[in-house]
């Protein structure tokens, strides 16, 4: 087999997805992957620590990204400033990934059908939280854990929505969909309690 690899990841994720497409995710072994790909075993897991990280492409640097963004403010940067940089991120990042549609309903589908999937996702979402609420928190950020748990369930909720809306709408303008929501309960915990009657 020839030694030379070159676009090896892409490789090994494109003949994931057709396998996992063909014949599901469970029945799919790594050395059918490598198969696939023309490669070995060894360069599998030279990439992958395991065949459910072909499905996570670049997850963990969601969460890297939107630290250095809050990582590079000024010292003096105040809450507001850090979640515009937060957003930002997450936008860029979601509009990326979102870019191919249909490969992500796929994949999405795949995950739904998997307990095992489904456990990696929310691991996978937990980290990103964690990586960001720790930047904040460096930052002596009081509410760090309150806005990190928000802009992962942004990224979720707008990357959802991207996938399953029939309005063609963007990424970004799912997540301003998400916000404006959010807005819209705040001001609604805002109101006076109701009275009951005597």
């Amino acid at each position: 087999m020839p030694r030379w690899t070159n676009n090896a990841e892409k490789r090994l994720r494109n003949a994931a997805a057709e396998l996992f497409e063909a014949h599901g995710y469970e029945a799919v072994t790594v050395t059918a992957i490598a198969e696939r790909a023309g490669l070995t075993r060894r360069t599998f897991f030279r990439y992958f620590p395991d065949k459910r990280e072909v499905l996570f492409p670049q997850t963990d640097e969601i969460g890297e990204a939107v630290a250095q963004a809050i990582n590079i403010q000024p010292k003096d940067a105040d809450a507001g400033v850090l979640v515009g940089e937060i957003i930002t991120v997450l936008v860029r990042a979601g509009t990326v990934i979102t870019s191919d549609r249909q490969a992500q309903r796929k994949r999405q589908t795949l995950i739904q059908s998997s307990p095992e999937l489904r456990e990696r996702s929310r691991t996978k979402l937990a980290t990103t939280a964690a990586t960001i609420e720790s930047a904040l928190t460096t930052r002596g950020e009081p509410d760090a854990q309150i806005i990190a748990a928000v802009a992962v369930d942004l990224l979720r909720t707008a990357y959802q929505a991207t996938l399953e809306g029939d309005d063609n709408a963007s990424f970004a303008e799912h997540v301003k969909r998400a916000r404006t929501a959010l807005r819209s309960f705040d001001s609604y915990s805002r109101l006076p309690a109701p009275v009951s009657d005597p």
